[in-house]
């Protein structure tokens, strides 16, 4: 009987301790599809800066039309931002994120072979759509599979590991485009996505069972109509939001879609090279976000670094698209600071939550979002329609055809946002200026 019973017990305990590290090991087999899945929506996403004069030609359009068929991406995903979080809760991330990777992929396929213009707008916008679940789906794995003392690094990992995909969409999507050219290009990105939907089903599980539920959040769920109302009713909310969003279309709109393009004119740059270039922005924001939150977390103040990267990005966004005669060298250097500095913007998520209640503080990450990538897609048209305004209107071999100068002029909305932020942010407050009544009484209506 006792040699029964310790062998029971020896049995228990090692399924046990085989649970505890399939679950260590499955913990980051599933996070690790999850980044997958947000480096992937990246790579749509900024492909169209690599492929401007292809796209002009192929669909006979000049730089307006093409802004919007770049922006329409931003235009589907910035709404999304909104109800995503609480289809997110709902239905689990692994479904979601197995729909969102089958949509990215089948819309880059039908935009491939797309032959009127009209089709590829409305691929590029589902792509837009269900690529709005890749951040916080994310998020979701990370706080569902890992426990709460790592969630912070582990979204922060997360969050550059998915942002070498803008990387890629640039630099090394180009020599895809040359050698290749765009349609199989695109072809054969949305097959890898119809693949990595696969996968994401085999393999994703919203929580593992065995692992106790991590939140210590006892609050009832809030009324998203009351949630709303109380970020969109307080005032740094829109202040805070509106200097993100001038803030970031410099990375949304310039590096993202017209940054290659000016290259290639203005400093006769190979698509390549100016692919490599721009994709600079993206390194400089991934290797410095992280150290600008930490010092940021050290001072106990989020205003002063955030005026001082403002700043520091009007200034190399101005001699990046003004200066003459820059050296290649120049050229990366100044896009890898442009994008290093503009890593200051994601203190205004920071800021997002300490502006508001706790209890709102997903609706205020959600609309702050929103605001952003509606600003951004906004600039990505503006840039075009103020091309084709200044440009001569010649066209050659198909492609439109314009100057350094027509750049020069129509890029002059970059340096003016990254201005307006500056000024704007010194009305802003810090976490601790904010009267924290305030919140008590917003925390008693919403939980009425």
């Amino acid at each position: 009987m006792d040699v029964c019973f310790w062998l029971r017990q020896f049995l228990i305990t090692d399924k046990k301790k085989y649970m505890k590290q399939s679950v260590k090991i499955m913990r980051w087999v599933v996070w690790g599809l999850a980044v997958a899945f947000y480096f992937y929506e990246y790579l749509p996403r900024v492909s169209v800066s690599v492929m401007v004069d292809e796209l002009e030609k192929a669909f006979a359009v000049q730089a307006g039309a093409l802004g919007l068929l770049s922006s329409l991406y931003l235009f589907a995903y910035a709404p999304m931002q909104l109800p995503v979080g609480l289809l997110m809760d709902r239905f689990g991330a692994r479904r979601l994120l197995t729909f969102a990777a089958l949509g990215v992929g089948a819309a880059t396929i039908v935009f491939s072979l797309s032959p009127y213009l009209w089709l590829a707008e409305v691929t590029r916008f589902i792509m837009g759509g269900a690529s709005a679940f890749a951040f916080i789906g994310m998020i979701y794995i990370s706080s569902h599979w890992f426990e709460d003392s790592k969630l912070a690094i582990m979204i922060g990992l997360g969050n550059s590991l998915g942002m070498l995909g803008a990387v890629g969409g640039e630099g090394p999507l180009s020599f895809f485009v040359e050698d290749f050219g765009w349609r199989p290009t695109m072809f054969g990105m949305g097959i890898a996505g119809l693949i990595l939907g696969g996968i994401i089903f085999l393999i994703v599980r919203n929580e593992p069972p065995e692992m106790a539920k991590h939140s210590t959040d006892s609050n009832p769920p809030i009324c998203f109509k009351k949630a709303f109302s109380a970020v969109v009713n307080n005032k740094w909310t829109w202040i805070n939001a509106i200097v993100c969003l001038l803030f970031y279309t410099t990375t949304g709109a310039f590096a993202a879609l017209w940054g290659v393009p000016f290259l290639q004119t203005a400093y006769g740059l190979s698509k390549t090279t100016a692919g490599l270039a721009s994709s600079m922005f993206y390194v400089g924001t991934i290797v410095t976000g992280p150290l600008i939150g930490y010092i940021s977390d050290w001072l106990k103040r989020r205003k002063p670094l955030l005026l001082i990267t403002t700043f520091c990005t009007l200034v190399c966004v101005i001699l990046l698209i003004y200066s003459t005669n820059l050296p290649v060298w120049g050229i990366f250097t100044l896009f890898f600071l442009s994008g290093a500095f503009s890593g200051g913007q994601l203190l205004c998520y920071s800021l997002s939550i300490e502006l508001n209640d706790p209890l709102v503080k997903g609706t205020a990450i959600a609309f702050t979002n929103f605001m952003v990538f509606v600003g951004s897609a906004a600039f990505q048209v503006l840039t075009g329609v103020f091309l084709d305004a200044t440009s001569s209107g010649k066209v050659v071999g198909g492609v439109p055809v314009y100057t350094a100068g027509d750049y020069k002029i129509a890029l002059l909305g970059y340096p003016i946002t990254l201005l307006l932020a500056f000024l704007l942010a010194f009305f802003l407050r810090d976490n601790q200026d904010v009267d924290k009544k305030i919140f008590k009484e917003i925390s008693r209506s919403l939980k009425s």
